[in-house]
C-alpha cells in the first residue's frame, strides 16, 4: 500500500507518546558507551562526592576512574568543577537510590555511570523529544499532523548532536531537555484550554524547568530569558506568581551550591574560576572565525539543522506573528549572538556542542514544509527531509556509539571515529544487552501504531472522496 505524506492522521495521544518516549529512551540507553563514561568522568565525580561524602567539591574518591582532571579549579583549598551543579545534583538523586541498592562507582563503575546517565540525560532528552513532537503538531498544517511533526521530532532526537550527547551525564544536554519541555508547557498555557489546576501545574513546571536549565548550564541563559518574556506576552498574570515560585525553586539548588562552595549565592563556578573564555565580548576576527566554524560544523555534523532553518521560512505569515514563533526565532538569535562572541568553541567535541540548545528549535522548522502550497511540493520536500535525516542520523549514530570526547582535533571527530570503526575499535555498551529486547519491542509496536494510523487516515480520505 502506497502511503502519501498527507495521509497520516492525528495519533492516539497517550499510547503514541509513550511508545515514542520509550523508543527514544531505550535507543539512547543502548548507545551509551564506555568511552564517554570514562572520558566524561568529571560528570560522575561530582555525583559520587555528593552522595558518598556529602560535599560539593569533587575530591576524595578511591576509584581510579574518579580522579579530578579537565575543567576544575582550586578555590579556598578545594577543587571545584567549572560547571553548573545541576548535572551533579540530578545524578546524585539517581545515584543515592542505586547506592542503596548496592551499586557503587568504585565496584561497578561502568554500569553505575551508565545507569546514572540513562536515568538523567537520556530520560530528559527522550521526554523533551515528546514535548517537541507536541509543539510541532501545533505548528504543522492541518492534514499533516503526524508525518511532519514526527519528522521534526526524529530530526532533533536522532539526527542532531542531541543524539551524540544523549549518553553523557552532560550539563548542556540536560539543560536543553529542560528548556524544550518548559517551552512546551508555556505554549500549552497560551492555548488557555486547561483547567485552573492544570494551568497552575504547567506554570509551576515551566518555571521550575527554566530554573533548572540555568542551574544546569549557563549556555541557554538568554534563551531562558526569551521564554520568560514569551510567558509575559501571554498576560496570564494570575499564573505569574506560580511561575516565579517554580523558577526560584529551580534556581535554589544553584544558590545553595554557590553559597556553600564560594560564600556567595550569586557567584557562579565559571566566575569563581575566572574562566573568561566563556565571557561575552565582540571581536570582528573572532566573530568571523566562529561563524565559519559553526557553518562548517552544522553542514558536516547536523545537515538536518540547516534544512530546519530553511523550513522556518515556509510558515505562513499568521504563524510567524504568533508569540510562540517569535520566541522560537528569538531563541535562535540570542544563542547565535552568544556563541559567536565568546573565545571558546567547546573543543574536544563531536559536532557543534555549543549549539545543542538550539537543535530542537531549528528542527521545528521541518514542520514548516507542511505549509507548502501543493501536494507535489510537500511530497518532494518530504523525500528530501527523509534523505537528510538518514544521513544526519548515520553521522550522529557514530558519535553516540563511539564517543563525543575528541581531543585535540574536534573538527575531525567524525573521521577519527569512523576510522576507529573500520579498524574494529568498538567501545563497550554496558546497557545494550539489557535494552535490546525492550527496544525491539518498542520499535515493532511503534511501527504497528504508525501503520494503523495511516490506514485509518486513508480510509477516512476514501470515504470523504
Amino acid at each position: 500500500m502506497r502511503i502519501r505524506l498527507t495521509a497520516f492522521a492525528k495519533p492516539s495521544p497517550a499510547r503514541f507518546r509513550v511508545l515514542l518516549f520509550l523508543l527514544l529512551w531505550f535507543a539512547y540507553g543502548a548507545a551509551i558507551n564506555s568511552s564517554n563514561l570514562l572520558e566524561f568522568g568529571l560528570q560522575q565525580i561530582g555525583v559520587e562526592a555528593m552522595v558518598e561524602r556529602g560535599h560539593f567539591y569533587p575530591e576524595g574518591s578511591t576509584s581510579p576512574h574518579l580522579q579530578t582532571k579537565g575543567d576544575v579549579f582550586e578555590y579556598r583549598g578545594h577543587k571545584y568543577a567549572a560547571k553548573q551543579p545541576g548535572q551533579f545534583m540530578a545524578g546524585a538523586v539517581v545515584y543515592f537510590v542505586l547506592h542503596k541498592l548496592g551499586l557503587s562507582y568504585v565496584n561497578h563503575y561502568l554500569l553505575t555511570a551508565a545507569l546514572v546517565t540513562f536515568l538523567t540525560t537520556s530520560l530528559v532528552l527522550a521526554a523533551s523529544a515528546v514535548a517537541l513532537f507536541e509543539v510541532a503538531r501545533e505548528l504543522a498544517a492541518d492534514g499533516t499532523r503526524l508525518f511532519w511533526p514526527l519528522a521534526a521530532t526524529i530530526s532533533y532526537a536522532l539526527a542532531t548532536t542531541a543524539f551524540s550527547y544523549s549518553g553523557i551525564a552532560h550539563h548542556d544536554a540536560l539543560a536543553t531537555g529542560y528548556l524544550v519541555i518548559a517551552f512546551y508547557l508555556i505554549l500549552q498555557l497560551s492555548r488557555g484550554k486547561a483547567t485552573k489546576r492544570a494551568s497552575y501545574i504547567k506554570a509551576a513546571g515551566g518555571g521550575l524547568l527554566l530554573g533548572l536549565a540555568i542551574t544546569t548550564s549557563m549556555l541557554p541563559f538568554f534563551m531562558v530569558v526569551v521564554c520568560l518574556f514569551y510567558f509575559l506576552s501571554l498576560r496570564r498574570w494570575r499564573l505569574l506568581p506560580i511561575l516565579v515560585l517554580g523558577l526560584i525553586a529551580g534556581l535554589l539548588p544553584l544558590f545553595i551550591y554557590n553559597a556553600v562552595s564560594f560564600g556567595n549565592p550569586l557567584l557562579l563556578p565559571n566566575i569563581a574560576g575566572n574562566y573568561s573564555d566563556t565571557y561575552f565580548h565582540f571581536s570582528p576576527t573572532n566573530f568571523g572565525n566562529k561563524l565559519a566554524l559553526y557553518a562548517q560544523a552544522l553542514i558536516f555534523y547536523a545537515p538536518i539543522f540547516v534544512l530546519g532553518l530553511f523550513g522556518l521560512s515556509y510558515f505562513p505569515s499568521g504563524v510567524k506573528r504568533e508569540p510562540h514563533f517569535l520566541a522560537l526565532a528569538a531563541m535562535l538569535v540570542v544563542i547565535a549572538v552568544y556563541v559567536l562572541n565568546i573565545s571558546t568553541d567547546g573543543d574536544c567535541q563531536f559536532g557543534p556542542r555549543y549549539l545543542l540548545p538550539v537543535m530542537p528549535f531549528a528542527s521545528l522548522g521541518i514542520a514548516g514544509y507542511s505549509h507548502l502550497s501543493t501536494a507535489n511540493e510537500r511530497r518532494l520536500a518530504g523525500l528530501i527531509v527523509v534523505g537528510v535525516i538518514v544521513v544526519s542520523f548515520g553521522i550522529n549514530l557514530v558519535g553516540a556509539m563511539q564517543g563525543a570526547m575528541n581531543c585535540s582535533k574536534g573538527s575531525e571527530a567524525l573521521v577519527k571515529q569512523l576510522a576507529a570503526v573500520v579498524q574494529g575499535n568498538w567501545h563497550g555498551h554496558p546497557l545494550a544487552l539489557w535494552l535490546a529486547a525492550p527496544l525491539a519491542i518498542c520499535v515493532a509496536l511503534f511501527a504497528l501504531s504508525l501503520r494503523k494510523e495511516s490506514e485509518k487516515a486513508l480510509a477516512n480520505l476514501s470515504r470523504g472522496s
